[in-house]
């Protein structure tokens, strides 16, 4: 029996800021009876064939011509995932097919690249299994994968200060308890990305915006912040008669009420992030119901 790849949790950024893609080792071939998987190496040192995500569906199209082949984009506090499912993924192209538009939604698939004629790379998920979920969820997905990935930098910036590269960096962290799996790809990751310690940062940075997204009334935000939040939920879905509302509008609305246009932005610009709204169209903002 053929094991599959573990599923590891990430988030969009680090996901979409990856393009060395890997074959398997010639014993892992064997294993696989033939079926070589190829692994998406992280800047973050993540080593990924499957992954699993969890975000709110913000967008579905059809761009099949000859065979279905649907597209989604999934977002999450740091970024969208997308989504692709065709003839060989009958059930999630089923899903998104009569999936509605935004709804909470987790994914367990494969990571696919697409390198075009100009050198660049695209990611993209390939799903094999895709459920409606809640926004509970969904939170505990950040809070899981925020836990992880800060393990994974902290483990990053121990490789970064050793001064270590190659066979030798990856004997120094198997040492150290770290999983086979991270230690080869923080290698690949130095020797691929020359990740520093400013791309870790940045990491963070995301890492902690995702936890203040979900954390209205605790240490991460204001109690000012979060109130603007509510108000400014609570007036688009006032606004909203069933076309979304127009930010332009809301901002003047909310402007004539009291608030000022800053802490509008901020307020739409958070919701935005932790998938309470989003937009269907560029000016245009709809409530996650």
């Amino acid at each position: 029996m053929v094991e599959r790849e573990i599923s590891y949790r990430l988030f969009a950024k680090e996901f979409n800021d990856s393009t060395f893609n890997i074959h398997a080792k010639l014993e892992q071939l064997n294993q696989s009876e033939g079926r070589a998987p190829n692994f998406l190496v992280t800047p973050a040192g993540l080593r990924i064939n499957r992954l699993f995500v969890v975000g709110v569906v913000t967008e579905i199209d059809n761009i099949g011509t000859d065979n279905d082949l649907w597209r989604a984009r999934v977002v999450d506090p740091t970024g969208a995932f997308i989504i692709y499912a065709g003839q060989y993924q009958p059930e999630a192209a089923v899903f998104l097919s009569t999936l509605e538009v935004p709804s909470y939604v987790s994914v367990v698939g494969k990571a696919r690249t697409y390198e075009p004629e100009d050198g660049s790379v695209f990611v993209s998920i390939r799903p094999e299994e895709m459920n409606v979920v809640d926004a509970s969820i969904r939170d505990r997905w950040i809070v899981d994968t925020a836990e992880l990935t800060l393990d994974r930098i902290n483990i990053f910036s121990d490789a970064l200060s050793s001064g270590l590269k190659g066979s030798e960096l990856h004997e120094y962290l198997t040492m150290k308890g770290a999983p086979e799996n991270q230690a080869e790809g923080i290698v690949l990751a130095l020797d691929y990305y020359q990740t520093d310690e400013g791309y870790l940062k940045d990491l963070k940075t995301a890492l902690r915006d995702g936890l203040r997204s979900i954390d209205l009334t605790g240490s991460g935000g204001s109690a000012v912040e979060a109130d603007n939040e509510e108000f400014i939920l609570g007036l688009m879905k006032e606004m909203d008669v069933g076309k979304g509302v127009d930010y332009g509008e809301l901002i003047g609305t909310a402007r004539s009420r009291g608030m000022s246009e800053n802490a509008v932005e901020t307020a739409v610009r958070s919701l935005l992030s932790n998938g309470q709204c989003y937009e269907p169209r560029i000016g245009i903002l709809k409530v996650v119901s």
